[in-house]
């Protein structure tokens, strides 16, 4: 049938290399540019919906549906798998403001707004100055704190890229444990420290969280010994997980929420409440860093937070989240509180990169949070499709059972 063989011509496109989250023709154009009948192109559109290879959205349009271009499952990138995150071209717009105005460097106040009253649900109750991602607001902290030679600790193992930012500000990073017992508290009971950078909840790589009589005492111990805590909190919205800011009577806590975990890598954007004492040096030096952000992309992103579908999207993150870890403790002896799942071996993680990848999954080797954790692997939990992580983590179990047997630990 007609319908068939179009699909088939369309199908083969994708597949050779269409990019996930490309806007397919309206029905109307499709058939226009193909001469054909409406019905037909609808047709054609069910069936690649039906193969999995669109994803049509309600008042949006269809979409290519995410896929990996090599026939890997990937279960390296910490972020949403792409067919939940299309309907956010939808709310992509571009106006006249966005277009002509230089926004202030605290952001665009409609969003800084709608944001307030979001991060309120958290328990966050101040207006948050709008940044090109959590990377640019560790960058303007680190500005407006540090001087060369001031200790910075930092989660071990942790972002890689947090440490890269303090070092080339000339600062000496102390490695802790991720908080997870009282005694590790002990490694921040050091007057020396300037500043503390943590990821109270969903941790990458561990999918740990700080247990909340220890986020008191972390508190505590700021205020007492003076030093300012960076929390890197992308996923406290579909986690359940109160934010370390929300208890902060001391305004020690630099609060960081970005969104490119939720909405996608391309969405460059965070919230940022820093300390009252901090707020007017960080504005001076966003501002001489960019001047302003995309009044675009702020926009969009504004009208993503008016309307139902972002908070809707959070919750089905939430749920397909929870049934992704219910899927691991039902056919794994793993666990992990979040995203990420890490895991000990008794070979290098590196070895097993390039075996698991021989069979079509790509993971994350632990020597790239520092040559300590090279026996370990990182598995992220969301990026992929459900049905392609669902058999990518049992490979992986069978693979790791075989080759470590019983010595294999999850830590």
């Amino acid at each position: 049938m007609l319908y068939r063989e179009i699909a088939e011509r369309i199908s083969a496109e994708i597949t050779a290399g269409m990019q996930p989250g490309t806007r397919l023709p309206g029905l109307r154009e499709f058939a226009l540019k193909n001469n054909i009948s409406l019905v037909t192109a609808r047709n054609v559109y069910k069936l690649l919906e039906e193969r999995g290879l669109v994803v049509t959205r309600q008042g949006a349009g269809t979409f290519v549906a995410g896929c990996s271009s090599d026939g890997t499952v990937n279960l390296a990138d910490v972020r949403a798998p792409q067919d939940m995150l299309l309907w956010v071209a939808g709310s992509l717009r571009i106006s006249a403001a966005g277009l002509a105005a230089y926004d202030p460097p605290q952001g665009y106040e409609p969003l800084r707004e709608q944001a307030g009253l979001w991060l309120g649900k958290l328990g966050v109750r101040q207006l948050p100055i709008i940044t090109s991602g959590s990377q640019q607001a560790m960058f303007l902290s680190g500005l407006a704190l540090l001087r060369p030679g001031d200790v910075v600790a930092v989660d071990d193992p942790g972002y890689v890229g947090a440490v890269r930012i303090f070092e080339s500000l000339g600062a000496v990073i102390k490695r802790v444990p991720y908080l997870q017992r009282e005694a590790d508290l002990d490694f921040l009971r050091d007057d020396r420290i300037r500043l503390f950078y943590t990821m109270p909840q969903g941790q990458v790589p561990t999918g740990r969280v700080i247990p909340p009589e220890l986020r008191s005492a972390l508190l505590r111990l700021a205020d007492r010994h003076g030093f300012y805590i960076i929390e890197n909190d992308p996923l406290s919205g579909i986690l359940s997980s109160r934010p370390l800011k929300a208890d902060d009577g001391n305004d020690r806590v630099i609060y960081l929420k970005s969104l490119s975990t939720v909405l996608g890598p391309g969405m460059r954007i965070a919230f940022a409440v820093p300390p009252e004492a901090l707020t007017a040096r960080f504005l001076e030096l966003k501002e001489i860093n960019d001047l302003s952000l995309s009044g675009i992309l702020q926009r969009s992103l504004c009208a993503m937070l008016q309307g139902s579908d972002f908070e809707d999207h959070l919750l089905r993150l939430k749920k397909e989240l929870e049934h992704r870890l219910a899927f691991l403790r039902a056919n794994t002896a793993w666990h992990t509180r979040g995203p990420c799942l890490w895991l000990k071996t008794d070979a290098p993680s590196r070895v097993h990169q390039n075996n698991l990848l021989k069979m079509g999954v790509r993971v994350t080797p632990g020597d790239v949070y520092g040559p300590q954790w090279s026996n370990h692997l990182r598995l992220s939990l969301l990026a992929a499709a459900r049905p392609e992580y669902e058999r990518a983590i049992v490979h992986i179990r069978d693979y790791l059972e075989g080759f470590a047997g019983p010595r294999l630990k999850d830590l």
